[in-house]
This record gives structure tokens, C-alpha cells and sequence, in this order.
């Protein structure tokens, strides 16, 4: 049995961030060396064999790890600054002095002081004229599980990723909606929709009925709509491999001669987020996390390996 325990806390100062431009500038950012973010976490690691005899061992670890981060600073006069955005702007991750790099703000669908849903004469949602905190995303924890079992020359090894908490917003799930392409934009689509809410125009309890596509062209412009959970957990290895023994081996010219299946992301279980793999995003950085808007899925793959040492 072992174990590792590490707990940090990283000061990183002059990140590249964009920041408004000079009024009369030709861009309306640009990137500069600024800021001060601070990085506290913990790792763990924990892994043995529980059992082993001749023929037979298992080889097990567990890793898992969180990390928070806070900035500091960012450049005299400035206190926020837009790392990323949906074209559309209803979307933007934000870092904001005394908040996490990452944030998620977008709008909200529009209420009265009671909580009700708010719609327009017309009878259609109304997303608010101001954006609002939906979440961050980066994770709360992330976790490894490593198994490795052996018997005689077969081998299996598999390992399980998991994800807690963080936030991502799903501009593919609003494309699909706003095109009429989704199974959730079957609803309504036979008869229309009175929403339940307060009309403007009137004060009083909605009663126009609307179009399914007149509803989900302006829901799917709401971003809290779309804002899920990407806690997940993935099969993200799964190998089967066969050793040919030594004798065996040799009697074909060769010292050592192995074939073993292997197959990669090859499934997940998600809480919450729809129409995507919550692992997606606009990219790896920490600008681009937290979108999703029509990524490419993570690759599933399956393959056959061989391996021969002469």
C-alpha cells in the first residue's frame, strides 16, 4: 500500500489577458501580460495490491484532486475583463477580481418581483437585458481509478475517469432547438403553447398562444436554458492483452510477442448536460472552457495491438 498527499497554493502574476483598448484604438482589445491568480489545492494518490499469488495480481490506484482558483488583480482600472463569448453574446466567461477565471454569465429568462415568467405582448419570452452568474467552469474535484489484473499471460487494465461539478454551456443544444432539430422541439409543435406567465403589455396572466417555432427560437436565446452540470464519469481505457510465453516466443525467432484489444472513451454516464460530452469545450484553455458550440465529440475508438520485440 501507498500513499501521497500534496496541498499547494501557486501565486502566478503578468498572465495573458485581453483587456479593453484605449479609446480611438483600432482593436477593441488587445492581450497583455497582467494579473495575479492564485491556485490553492489538493492531490491524493492511493494505490496497492490487494491480491497476489502465483498465477494471479491486481494492481489498483486512486487519484483524485481539486483545485480553486481566485484572482488577485488584474491592471489598474480594470476589475473585469471578457476571456470568451457566444456570437450571439448571450454567453460570456468572464475574470473578475475576487472571482474564479472561468465564471459563466449569461441571460436569464425575465421575471417580476414574485418570481413569475415574464413575456411580451407578442406572447414570447423575455430574456433579461442584463447577464447573470451561472456557474464556473472549472470542476469541484476530479478523480482517477487504475485497475491492472493479471492471470498467467492474459492482462486486463481499465481506467475509469470521473468529473464533479462545473458548469458548461451548451450552445449545440440551442442550435438544435432553434433549428427545430432536437426531440425536445417536438413539443408544442402541434397546437402551439400559452406560457405560463405574466404578459407586459397587460399585467395580467398570459393568454396568446404562440408557434412552437416562434417559442423555440426565442428560448433558445436564453442562456441560463442551456447551462449544465458536467459532472461525469467514463470509461476512458479499456485494454485486454495476451503474452505469449517465452518458449513460445523464441521457437518463432523472437524474445517477446504480445496481441491485446484496446478500446478508448469507450462510454459515460452524465448527470446533466444534453446533446453533448460534457468534456468538450471551444478549447483546452482557460478562456475557451466552460462553451460548447457544436464541438466535435470526444473520439470512441477501438483498435487491435500487437507488439513484437525481435
Amino acid at each position: 500500500l501507498y500513499s501521497e498527499l500534496s496541498i499547494y497554493k501557486i501565486t502566478t502574476k503578468d498572465m495573458i489577458f485581453q483587456i479593453p483598448a484605449p479609446t480611438g484604438a483600432v482593436s477593441a482589445k488587445f492581450l497583455e501580460n497582467i494579473g495575479e491568480l492564485e491556485n490553492k489545492g489538493v492531490e491524493v494518490l492511493i494505490g496497492g495490491i490487494p491480491a497476489k499469488t502465483e498465477n494471479f495480481s491486481w494492481d489498483v490506484s486512486l487519484n483524485f484532486s481539486r483545485n480553486k482558483n481566485k484572482l488577485k488583480d488584474l491592471i489598474e482600472g480594470i476589475t473585469i475583463t471578457t476571456l470568451n463569448s457566444t456570437n450571439s453574446g448571450n454567453v460570456s466567461i468572464v475574470a473578475e477580481v475576487g472571482g474564479s477565471v472561468g465564471d459563466i454569465y449569461g441571460t436569464v429568462w425575465d421575471r417580476d418581483e414574485s418570481g413569475n415568467l415574464l413575456v411580451n405582448a407578442e406572447g414570447l419570452p423575455i430574456a433579461s437585458s442584463d447577464k447573470v452568474y451561472l456557474g464556473n467552469a472549472q470542476p469541484d474535484w476530479i478523480a482517477g481509478l487504475s485497475n491492472t489484473l493479471t492471470y498467467k499471460n492474459f492482462a486486463l487494465r481499465f481506467l475509469i475517469d470521473a468529473r464533479f461539478g462545473g458548469e458548461i454551456y451548451s450552445g449545440t443544444s440551442a442550435s438544435l432547438d432553434n433549428s427545430g432539430a432536437s426531440e425536445r422541439s417536438l413539443q408544442y409543435r402541434n397546437g402551439g403553447v400559452v406560457l405560463d406567465a405574466i404578459n407586459t403589455s397587460t399585467n395580467a396572466q398570459n393568454t396568446v398562444n404562440i408557434t412552437a417555432q416562434d417559442y423555440w427560437g426565442r428560448y433558445s436565446t436564453i442562456a441560463e436554458n442551456y447551462v449544465y452540470d458536467q459532472t461525469n464519469i467514463r470509461l476512458r481505457e479499456f485494454a485486454l492483452s495476451y503474452n505469449l510465453p517465452s518458449s513460445a516466443a523464441e521457437k518463432i525467432g523472437m524474445r517477446s510477442a504480445s496481441i491485446g484489444l484496446i478500446g478508448r472513451n469507450l462510454f459515460f454516464f452524465s448527470k446533466k448536460a444534453e446533446d453533448i460530452d460534457p468534456e468538450v469545450a471551444l478549447g483546452t484553455s482557460l478562456s475557451s472552457q466552460g462553451i460548447a458550440v457544436n464541438n466535435v465529440p470526444t473520439v470512441k475508438s477501438l483498435g487491435l495491438n500487437i507488439s513484437l520485440k525481435f
